[in-house]
């Protein structure tokens, strides 16, 4: 794809009509009537991706008239089909950015190219049919605010995000561009999933769950268009997937729909405990226990086995093991702060003693497989992060599932925890600009990261961080490679930095 679309109408005679009005009130033949023709001949059609310039070059022969006695004016249909145009340019040549949806089969805007004569008012009408093509493939979707009341939504795509892709492209306030608003509330996840046929990117607010079309970036539905039974009210806590199952956590509830074959969400699971908004959802193929998360209503580690009708989607109390490095049972006062899992399957809980101040770091294994119901994931390890600069503060974290470090960012600095050992490293890795301050923090994985059925992942999937920063004025992403198994140094070298966002809220990937 090519950035930019550059078009010199040559040879070309379809689609094109010109039409004019003169009245020759002389009667000698002594008075020529310049004229203006336009060279063409060869492109019934003209195509331009989404979000990018369609620029038309004319070549023009106007026959003895100057410059100064010509005029321009190129317009547009708003909606293909339409009569209703709107003006894009006046001067010989266009230069255009297209914001219009892909057009969809057999359905096209008609560009209007008007050449007047100001010496004899005379027109010289032009027209040419516009395809629209899709031009938001796989990369970044950002959502971020301007009023810190709403949300629009951009777009980056770039060779380390987008595979067989050479350019950088990053397309700003892509969502109100195409829907002429931005979305009520501040978002504060997305997740990109199918909904039945269509790819989707859900999206959730403090009173919303919203669901954008990403072949147009037109909005799908929201709140009550998106649920099978109607909720008493719509207060999502978070989104998650697992294999064959999407999440959705509200009102201390988890439901799972698998979307790729429904097109509304179900029920959530019946249950006596409380889901937080952080739980641990394990998306490999058929592991032990599919979710474990820290109940701090009871103080106590809760565990579901699995989320499909066909298993036991009961929660079940985590109990004490002997062994064990510390009682799942009697953990009071903590709330989450973050959560993960491993490849191998085992499970991590940060969490913070809202009466001592302390940070924890919780982790468990796998659990043992059995019939019909598994054993319990039974702890780990217990690390005590009280002491990490800066942890007190930090509000984003983020796992490495394929290594045991854990990073956490303050206002302006990252972090890497090492706890491969007895006793956890903490070790500065990145401090940003003066200036900037830090609004989310996550890991770079594609969408169908970790089950992919078919190709390969890009060469930074699940080795690289994605940050975003904020000056008051403009929102950054960062892409920082880390580097060191064991250890997450950031390959400052490599760093790709993209700009001209509001305060960003969260960042997810689309395929």
């Amino acid at each position: 794809m090519k950035k930019l679309l550059y078009i010199t109408l040559i040879a070309f005679g379809i689609g094109l009509f010109a039409s004019s009005c003169y009245d020759d009130d002389s009667t000698l033949d002594v008075n020529a009537i310049p004229d203006i023709t336009l060279d063409t001949t060869g492109v019934a059609t003209l195509t331009v991706y989404q979000f990018e310039n369609l620029k038309v070059i004319p070549e023009l022969d106007h026959q003895g008239l100057s410059e100064s006695e010509l005029e321009y004016e190129w317009k547009i249909n708003l909606e293909p089909n339409d009569t209703i145009y709107e003006v894009v340019g006046n001067e010989r040549d266009l230069d255009f950015l297209v914001e219009f949806k892909p057009n969809l089969s057999g359905n096209f805007h008609q560009l209007v190219y008007t050449v007047t004569n100001t010496r004899t008012n005379l027109d010289h009408i032009f027209a040419w049919p516009v395809k629209v093509l899709n031009n938001i493939g796989e990369g970044l979707v950002v959502a971020h605010t301007e009023d810190g009341a709403t949300t629009d939504i951009s777009h980056i795509m770039s060779p380390s995000v987008t595979p067989d892709y050479e350019d950088v492209s990053v397309k700003h306030n892509v969502y109100s561009a195409i829907n002429g608003s931005t979305i009520p509330g501040i978002t504060k996840q997305m997740r990109y999933t199918k909904l039945g046929r269509d790819d989707v990117m859900f999206g959730i607010t403090e009173t919303s769950i919203y669901t954008i079309n990403t072949l147009d970036y037109t909005i799908g539905g929201s709140n009550g268009d998106l649920f099978y039974a109607e909720r008493s009210n719509y207060e999502p806590q978070a989104l998650g997937g697992v294999n064959q199952g999407d999440l959705y956590l509200a009102n201390g509830t988890i439901t799972s729909t698998y979307l790729g074959a429904s097109t509304k969400i179900g029920l959530p699971f019946d249950s006596d405990f409380t889901a937080p908004d952080i739980i641990a959802a394990n998306g490999v193929s058929n592991p032990i226990v599919v979710i474990s998360f820290y109940d701090e209503v009871n103080g106590q580690f809760v565990y579901q086995p699995s989320v499909t009708p066909f298993g036991d989607n009961t929660m079940y109390a985590t109990p004490n093991s002997p062994s064990g490095a510390f009682d799942p049972t009697t953990q009071p006062g903590y709330v989450n702060l973050a959560a993960g899992v491993s490849t191998t399957g085992e499970f991590m809980h940060l969490l913070k003693n809202n009466g001592t101040g302390e940070v924890a770091l919780f982790t468990f294994d796998e659990g043992v497989s059995g019939f019909p119901t598994p054993e319990a994931p039974k702890p780990i390890a217990k690390f005590d992060l009280t002491g990490a600069p800066g942890i007190d503060e930090a509000e984003n974290f983020a796992f490495l599932d394929d290594q045991k470090v854990m990073y956490y960012a303050t206002s302006t600095k990252v972090y890497a925890v090492l706890y491969g050992t007895a006793t956890p490293t903490i070790e500065e890795r990145y401090t940003v600009p003066s200036g900037e301050t830090i609004t989310t923090l996550q890991v770079y994985r594609q969408a169908d990261y970790p089950v992919r059925f078919s190709g390969e992942y890009m060469p930074l999937n699940n080795k690289a961080l994605i940050m975003s920063t904020f000056d008051d004025t403009t929102g950054r992403v960062y892409l920082l490679p880390y580097i060191n198994t064991g250890i997450g140094n950031i390959d400052t070298p490599n760093i790709e930095i993209f700009s001209g966002f509001g305060k960003i809220t969260a960042i997810a990937t689309q395929l």
